[in-house]
């Protein structure tokens, strides 16, 4: 079976190793060329839920022209981009292809159909998620329940449906059969619009959420509302008598993963909101029926939104050296290697390199006793120095000039002047013109410092 996944993110690249392991022949569509460079050169490594890691070649492109029609088309990117994404698709598509989205929210299956036409348009979800290590790692959590529930949009086990859950089916993957998707859909809205945007404009994970009293009654709160309008459109399932209950159970299931909507946040992307409260909040006007906790918390992360877009303003400088520009658009990592290391603090502080790669690199900061302050622990100043020349290096290997936007710094312990400190640092995702960087400190494989970078990607 042929298959194409549209979007090469976090879901997208578990689905894309899972399915690749068990024989499919997998293609993955992504936009950003960075990363499709990246996963062309190394393949794609998984941490799996067990701490296992492995790796995995999956094939990757930005271009679908050529491609050919697919068995089953699967889209896996957030729900302002499903327009976009079946519009791209559109060459893969033949008479007899399925599409297939995993996506969170409502709205995204209309969307497809119309594209499409309903009759090839499947639901799915699944509970399971994961967090980005990198621009070609995952850390797959795992979650309840099966990998995947779907089922047609229509109703109706046409014969590419049923090919499509045969396939998965004998390959030993947990796909199963639902062909009322609108209740499972609605099923798992319940997780997402009652811990979702908690998770986001609380910065908590759900191990820590649903020990927090005031949290869990804003759940609680979410939770109900929704209940009420689905029962008004005619929606029942067990889950609905006790909506609290289940979410409650599904956020606590995702441990200490950081969720969707709080890593977009954290990368200062647009979050699915419009997908999933507010569309609780528009259905309940319709309705008759208040919905003040979802009207609320769509307010605010609208707010954390457009917070998030005036921080990512940014001066159209090009004051750079010519060369050090001509390094970065052509790639020339020892150019640019020696440029960082020649630049006069790291000289002075002697930093090196040991590492230099697309979106990922390696530095040291030697031993000496000109770092010491005068608590007797390494300057502070000098490690955040070090953290700099890193993020600097991995962000600007990526074929642009990489300009800092906002820096966040955690000291984990002090650092001894006496020892060496080193730096790995590693580009963990890039959305259109802005990557987030992270960079870990370490002394003798202790944790001394971890630092996070919003970087502007300079066309």
């Amino acid at each position: 079976m042929e298959i194409a996944i549209v979007g090469a993110g976090v879901l997208g690249s578990i689905f894309g190793i899972l399915f690749t392991e068990k024989g499919f022949d997998v293609t993955l569509i992504e936009v950003v060329e960075e990363r499709v460079k990246l996963i062309e050169r190394e393949g794609l490594w998984m941490e799996r839920p067990d701490g296992e890691r492995t790796h995995t070649r999956v094939s990757i492109t930005s271009d679908v022209s050529t491609l050919g029609t697919k068995d089953l088309v699967m889209i896996c990117v957030k729900g302002y981009h499903t327009k976009s994404a079946i519009q791209s698709a559109l060459p893969m598509i033949g008479e007899n292809t399925v599409v297939l989205s995993v996506q969170n929210g409502l709205g995204n299956l209309e969307i497809i159909a119309d594209a499409v036409g309903s009759q090839r348009v499947v639901g799915g979800i699944t509970a399971h998620s994961g967090m980005p290590v990198s621009m070609n790692e995952v850390r797959y959590v795992g979650g309840l329940g099966p990998l995947l529930v779907i089922g047609p949009l229509d109703r109706v086990a046409r014969p590419g449906f049923e090919q499509v859950l045969a396939k998965f089916q004998e390959a030993g993957l947990d796909v199963h059969l639902a062909l009322e998707i609108n209740n499972v859909i609605w099923k798992k809205l319940i997780a997402n619009v009652a811990t979702n945007v908690v998770a986001a404009l609380t910065g908590l994970t759900g191990g820590q959420a649903v020990k927090h009293d005031e949290t869990v009654k804003i759940i609680e709160g979410l939770a109900t509302e929704l209940a009420q309008v689905a029962h008004a459109k005619g929606i029942n399932f067990p889950e609905l008598d006790d909506p609290t209950a289940f979410a409650l159970k599904a956020f606590a299931s995702t441990k200490d993963n950081r969720v969707s909507m709080l890593q977009d946040v954290e990368a200062r992307r647009p979050t699915e909101i419009g997908n999933l409260n507010e569309v609780i909040v528009s259905e309940g006007k319709r309705l008759g029926i208040a919905t003040p906790y979802n009207e609320a918390v769509s307010w605010l992360t609208r707010g954390v939104e457009q917070c998030n877009r005036l921080g990512l303003s940014v001066e159209a400088l090009s004051s750079e050296p010519d060369e050090v520009r001509q390094a970065i658009l052509g790639e020339e990592f020892e150019v640019l290697r020696r440029s960082l290391e020649d630049s006069p603090l790291a000289k002075m502080l002697g930093i090196e390199f040991t590492e230099f790669e697309p979106g990922r690199v390696s530095a040291k900061l030697p031993a000496s006793a000109k770092l010491t302050n005068f608590l007797g622990y390494s300057h502070t100043g000098a490690l955040f120095t070090l953290a700099e020349q890193a993020m600097a290096a991995a962000a600007n290997t990526l074929g642009h000039v990489g300009l800092p936007l906002n820096c966040e710094l955690h000291f984990l312990e002090a650092a001894d002047p006496a020892k060496d400190v080193m730096a790995s640092a590693r580009v963990i995702d890039t959305h259109g013109r802005i990557a987030r960087v992270q960079v870990e400190l370490t002394q003798e494989e202790r944790g001394v410092a971890t630092v996070t970078e919003m970087v502007f990607l300079r066309s």
